[in-house]
């Protein structure tokens, strides 16, 4: 059962401020025909000594990064050339070669965030126009709870738009008696496409491998003699794809346009969502200029609890602490902020050019990837997206670490797929800034992937062979590489002054937050590479007996077998001589991360399954039993 309190984030003063972040609407008059979106620099609003540190952060993280890759790169330092006679010669150029792109990786990183940290920029908001008709929906996917939904629901019909009208609906995919009646209850408008074949298609291969060998398939025959049977010919239409969220909402569009239900926007949250009442009128003042096609906000957990049982929620909340206070916000400097499906406004003309939400395994990225490549009919100028720091719905956080890294995987292999199946078509239809800015938000969890890969392969390099990289003094490097570290960590805690979330200080450090990106890169990785095998996670377990908490060993698998090969490598490596202290420092914080998330979840896995408890128990039986024993 799904636990919707949010007893730290109701507080209406909490969330009034919270909500509003973006400063108090403006009331544009009759100005308001020739308006376009007005944006403010959240550090020029700084004062001078701010704006002066943080320019220095942020250029001095990227010429420290630099300075030392020149540096650690002269060739003079490199094993290969200093030792070309060398038994691991290869091997050499492999470590090389490894280092190389970790340090690409991490330059394109600082990059990333120092261009972020300079080009935050909030919306200035303004009052909704008049007249305007919105549909405000939510999707329900098979298993949510009904309570859930009632929740949601509940806060939708509080939300305010007095200028025009609002219908609330809620799409189901199981067409469901409690829930039909739930929205009669409540005066919320239901759809549900289940059964209609037409609206549940197949679902697209994922697979790189698989739809080359579709394609092949799909190549003409000089040796068939007829043409297929209509009849058993299986509607593969994406759009429409079952037990998706885009074949949801495309079905319902297709829906109302029959009806002849027409709509000027769509707003929508998850289920498990509860959105503000000031929702819309927050997002819709946005669209009185003409070229923006869709408004998002931060997402919020209300979830939030101290204690190991909402660790990972609050760690989850802090890990997206940059993405929402820093690299969203430099999307308004290009007016392209990534679409995030979890709180939304959006033009259905928009929608409507594009054929609707893109069939992906996160159809909101690729959706916004879509808008961006087309142009506004009626101006002719790039359609825009709005980023607001306003919090006007608060969610549902992963409370255990299964769900988390299930969350985690679909997001990661969504950006994959992007990359594969959207990107390359309509990359360079974007404006070289928005190029830019996409560029750099959809590299990070194939960075993080390969980071992992290619240090797991250094590492795995060294302990088999001994071979290394470089030959340099190594008191220098670090204590260059230390600087670098803190000066990026500077960059990352300064960024946190902008925070979003509700439940954490503008000046708190944020440190859990990084330690789970670093916990989750091989999850990262099995993303990547299940896109190309179409491997599903492992590690998505049922939850069994008494207790609700999904974590057990399976949860933990994909950690558990490199810490099982790396620990394998780790004492071959040591048994043949190859302990180089700065290798083992490196290889001690792969085995950590592989570690800790199995050690954190079965602590609190044991503990709520009462185990401790059961074994103190079956002690004291075997202890009465014991002494009860007569010798004879």
């Amino acid at each position: 059962m799904v636990n919707k309190t949010y007893a730290t984030v109701r507080q209406p003063t909490l969330m009034r401020h919270f909500s509003t972040l973006a400063g108090p609407l403006k009331n544009l008059g009759t100005k308001s025909s020739d308006y376009h979106v007005v944006f403010k620099n959240i550090v020029s609003y700084d004062k001078l000594v701010y704006r002066i540190w943080t320019r220095f952060i942020a250029y001095g993280a990227v010429a420290l990064v630099l300075a030392f890759d020149i540096i650690l790169f002269t060739p003079s330092h490199w094993i290969v050339i200093l030792q070309p006679e060398a038994r691991s010669y290869y091997e050499n150029w492999i470590m090389l070669l490894c280092l190389a792109i970790l340090q690409l990786f991490l330059l394109i990183g600082t990059v990333s965030a120092s261009r972020s940290t300079l080009r935050a920029q909030d919306p200035v908001p303004v009052r909704p126009p008049r007249k305007l008709r919105v549909a405000f929906v939510t999707t329900r996917a098979p298993g949510e709870p009904i309570s859930m939904v009632r929740i949601t629901l509940e806060a939708a019909t509080r939300i305010r738009y007095n200028q025009g009208s609002v219908d609330i609906w809620l799409l189901d995919e199981t067409d469901d008696y409690a829930l039909k009646a739930l929205c009669a209850e409540l005066g919320v408008r239901y759809f549900s496409r289940a059964g209609i074949s037409r609206w549940n298609t197949k679902k697209q291969t994922y697979s790189v491998i698989e739809r080359l060998t579709s394609r092949l398939k799909r190549l003409p025959k000089h040796s068939r003699s007829k043409s297929p049977d209509p009849a058993n010919t299986v509607d593969t239409n994406p759009f429409f794809a079952a037990k998706s969220k885009h074949g949801n909402l495309n079905a319902w569009s297709q829906y109302i346009s029959e009806q002849q239900i027409s709509y000027d926007i769509l707003a929508g949250v998850d289920t498990d969502q509860v959105p503000e009442p000031n929702y819309l009128e927050r997002l819709l003042g946005y669209f009185r200029d003409p070229d923006v096609g869709f408004v998002v906000g931060p997402q919020v957990y209300g979830n939030y609890k101290p204690g190991l049982r909402s660790l990972v929620s609050r760690w989850a909340e802090s890990q997206a602490s940059f993405f929402q206070s820093t690299i969203q916000r430099a999307g308004n400097s290009s007016t392209s902020a990534m679409f995030v499906g979890t709180n939304y406004a959006v033009r259905t003309s928009a929608l409507h050019q594009i054929n609707g939400f893109q069939p992906c395994i996160t159809e909101d990225m690729a959706t916004g990837l879509a808008i961006h490549a087309n142009r506004n009919p009626a101006t002719g100028a790039r359609w825009k997206s709005i980023y607001t720091p306003d919090v006007l719905a608060v969610g549902e956080g992963p409370d255990f670490w299964a769900p988390y890294f299930t969350q985690q995987w679909r997001w990661a292999a969504g950006t994959y797929d992007t990359w594969h199946r959207t990107v390359w078509r309509v990359f360079f239809k974007l404006s070289p800034r928005a190029m830019l800015h996409y560029f750099l938000m959809l590299t990070y969890y194939p960075m993080v992937a390969l980071t992992w890969l290619l240090g797991m392969i250094s590492s795995l390099v060294y302990l088999a062979t001994g071979a290394t990289a470089i030959l340099a003094p190594w008191g220098e490097f670090i204590s260059l590489y230390i600087m670098t570290i803190v000066m990026q960590l500077s960059l990352y805690f300064w960024n946190r002054r902008y925070n979003v979330s509700p439940h954490e200080p503008s000046g708190s450090w944020g440190v859990s937050g990084m330690a789970l990106s670093a916990l989750t890169a091989p999850v990262y990785l099995s993303a990547l590479l299940g896109i190309v095998s179409r491997k599903k996670p492992q590690f998505v377990v049922t939850t069994k007996g008494v207790s609700d908490n999904p974590d057990w060993f399976a949860a933990f698998r994909t950690h558990l077998q490199w810490a099982a090969i790396l620990t394998a490598a780790l004492i071959f490596g040591l048994l043949n001589g190859h302990h180089h202290p700065a290798m083992l420092i490196w290889i001690g914080s792969q085995l950590l991360i592989c570690l800790t998330p199995f050690g954190l979840g079965m602590t609190q896995a044991v503990k709520s399954r009462g185990l401790i408890g059961k074994l103190h128990k079956y002690r004291i039986l075997l202890m009465r039993e014991l002494t009860n024993v007569e010798f004879i």
